[in-house]
């Protein structure tokens, strides 16, 4: 923040606001920035219309990461006053503490406010140049992320998609497995009972014994017919008185 040494150098201050402004003063050059902030603090609540005190509580904010609150009190420092070399410096520490975390977008909207109104300020030039070509670059690091992400998502859905073709190709031959072994299945059961309607082939011994059994009944037939004969035969000799 190369703004804010000149701030320091000279304190019109009054009363007990000047103490403090001292004290914060060396807190912020020995690095204790937290230390620093209270007694800024402290001392604006003496002279809440010192505008250096609150530009050096915004640098001691920014110093302390505190990014959020170093820009309010950067703008507050702004609309403090009317001096164009003033809110050029407002903006400028504006932008660095933007650069700072990489908002390079915001960052070079704040150098160019800051060049507004003063032309001529080498750094805020330089600075400003530097925002662009960063903005640039993560834009197109964000382009390179998105298409990546949306090549990734297109090779996952093209995966997907032959995820499923494989399994639908498992599918249909898993149920035309299933169509062929229930045709198997229906011709064996269809040959079974065919096998079932087709008479019992007989073993030798069972038709010799169906023989036997045939010639013994065409036995005792003939013999009955042999003895219906011969009665019917006696009959016929009687006399009919």
């Amino acid at each position: 923040m190369r703004y804010v040494w000149a701030l320091m150098i000279s304190f019109l201050l009054l009363g007990a606001s000047l103490e403090d402004a001292r004290k914060a003063n060396e807190a912020y050059n020995e690095g204790n920035y937290e230390e620093a902030i209270s007694l800024y603090k402290k001392a604006i609540d003496a002279d809440p219309e010192n505008t250096k005190l609150h530009f050096n509580l915004a640098s001691a904010l920014a110093k302390s990461g505190q990014s959020e609150e170093a820009i309010r009190a950067f703008e507050q420092y702004k609309s403090m006053t009317n001096s164009a070399e003033e809110k050029a410096k407002a903006n400028y520490n504006i932008g660095k503490v933007l650069s700072d975390n990489k908002k390079w977008d915001k960052a070079v909207d704040y150098f160019k406010k800051s060049l507004r109104y003063m032309a001529g300020d080498a750094d805020a030039k330089h600075n400003f140049e530097l925002a662009k070509k960063k903005k640039q670059e993560q834009q197109n690091q964000q382009n390179q992320n998105k298409q990546n992400q949306q090549n990734q998502q297109q090779k996952n859905n093209e995966q997907n998609q032959d995820q499923k073709q494989d399994q639908q190709q498992q599918q249909d031959q898993q149920n035309q497995q299933g169509q062929q072994q229930n045709q198997q299945d229906q011709q064996n059961q269809n040959k079974q009972n065919q096998k079932k309607q087709q008479p019992q082939k007989m073993s030798k011994a069972q038709a010799q014994k169906i023989l036997e059994a045939l010639e013994q009944k065409e036995k005792e037939l003939l013999k009955q017919f042999k003895k219906q004969k011969t009665e019917s035969s006696n009959s016929s000799n009687e006399k009919d008185w």
